[in-house]
C-alpha cells in the first residue's frame, strides 16, 4: 500500500515520517493505488497536471523540487483537451441567445460586486479581519523549548535565520523579505502543532485551520524541516551565539532545496523549536 504526506500530499514508498518534501510528520494511506512515475515530457490528455507557481513548468506529479528552477510550490490545474461545447452540441451562436446573455450578466455583477468588496470600495456581509470561516487556530502547546535553550534566546535566533536567509536570497538575485506578524503565528501554528503531535498528544498541523490565518496572498508557501543535532553528536551549547545558530539552520535549509523560490514574495514568517530531544524543528511561511 503507497502512502502520501497529509499536508503536501506528496507519494511516499513507506509510512517514514517525516516527509522529505515539506517536512510534515504524518503520512496517510494513499485512497487509490498510485501508477508508475511518468516523465514530464509524457502527455496527459485530460485530466490535471502540477504547475510550478515560480517558473511555470508542468510536471505530471506533485512531487517538487521544479526540474526547470528548483521550486517547490506546486498548483493543480485541470487540463482540457477537447471543446466542452462539442461533446454537448451547442455552438457559439446558441451563446448569444437573450437567456444566455441575461445569465451571463448576472453572474458578471456578483463577480463585480465580489471583486469591490474584496478591494475595500464595498462592503460585504462577513468581510473584516478575520475570514468567514472563523478566527485563526490557538498556537498549540509543544513540548520542548520554544523561548531559550542552552543559554540561546530563540527569538534572536529566529531574526538572525532570516537575516541569514535573505543573504543567500539576495545572492541568487530575490529581493529581500520583511518579518510579518500574521506570517509569524502561522508558521508558528504549524510548527508547534507538528511538535505536539509528535512529541505529545496533539493534533497535526491542518489545511483549513492554516488558512484562516489573514495572510496577505492566495498561495503561501510553507516550508517545514528539521534538524537532528542529536544524532551527530553536536550539542547546541556549542554554537557561539544565536547568530551562528540561525546561519547554521538557513544553510541547513539550502542544502536541502531551491532558497530563491517565491521570488514574488515580499513577507516571512519564522518559528524555530527545540523538541525535547534535542531536534530543532524549523518552519518558515513566504507570502
Amino acid at each position: 500500500m503507497k502512502w502520501r504526506c497529509e499536508w503536501c500530499g506528496k507519494p511516499q514508498e513507506e509510512n517514514d515520517p517525516p516527509c522529505d518534501n515539506c517536512g510534515h510528520g504524518t503520512f496517510e494511506k494513499a485512497v487509490k493505488p498510485m501508477g508508475p512515475e511518468r516523465t514530464d515530457e509524457e502527455s496527459t490528455p485530460g485530466g490535471s497536471v502540477w504547475v510550478c507557481q515560480d517558473c511555470g513548468r508542468q510536471h505530471q506529479r506533485n512531487s517538487p523540487p521544479c526540474r526547470r528552477c528548483g521550486g517547490a510550490d506546486f498548483e493543480r490545474e485541470a487540463v482540457a483537451d477537447t471543446d466542452p461545447l462539442d461533446e454537448i452540441g451547442t455552438g457559439w451562436r446558441d451563446v448569444v441567445e437573450p437567456k444566455y446573455v441575461v445569465g451571463y450578466a448576472v453572474v458578471a455583477l456578483l463577480v463585480g460586486v465580489l471583486v469591490l468588496g474584496f478591494l475595500g470600495v464595498v462592503s460585504l456581509p462577513g468581510a473584516g479581519g478575520q475570514t468567514a470561516d472563523g478566527p485563526p487556530p490557538a498556537i498549540p502547546d509543544a513540548p520542548g523549548a520554544g523561548d531559550s535553550v542552552d543559554g540561546l534566546d530563540i527569538a534572536a535566533v529566529e531574526d538572525a535565520y532570516i537575516v541569514a536567509y535573505n543573504e543567500r536570497r539576495a545572492s541568487g538575485g530575490a529581493g529581500e523579505l520583511t518579518r510579518n506578524g500574521s506570517v509569524d503565528r502561522a508558521a508558528a501554528y504549524y510548527n508547534k502543532a507538528t511538535v505536539a503531535a509528535r512529541y505529545g498528544d496533539g493534533d497535526p498541523p491542518n489545511r483549513e485551520a492554516f488558512d484562516r490565518f489573514p495572510l496577505a496572498c492566495e498561495r503561501p508557501t510553507v516550508v517545514g524541516y528539521q534538524v537532528a543535532y542529536d544524532r551527530t553528536g553536536t550539542a547546541l551549547s556549542s554554537f557561539a551565539d544565536e547568530s551562528a545558530l540561525g546561519s547554521a539552520l538557513a544553510d541547513r535549509y539550502v542544502e536541502r532545496g531551491a532558497p530563491y523560490r517565491s521570488a514574488t514574495a515580499g513577507t516571512i514568517g519564522v518559528d524555530i523549536h527545540v523538541a525535547p530531544d534535542g531536534r530543532v524543528f524549523v518552519t518558515h511561511v513566504l507570502c
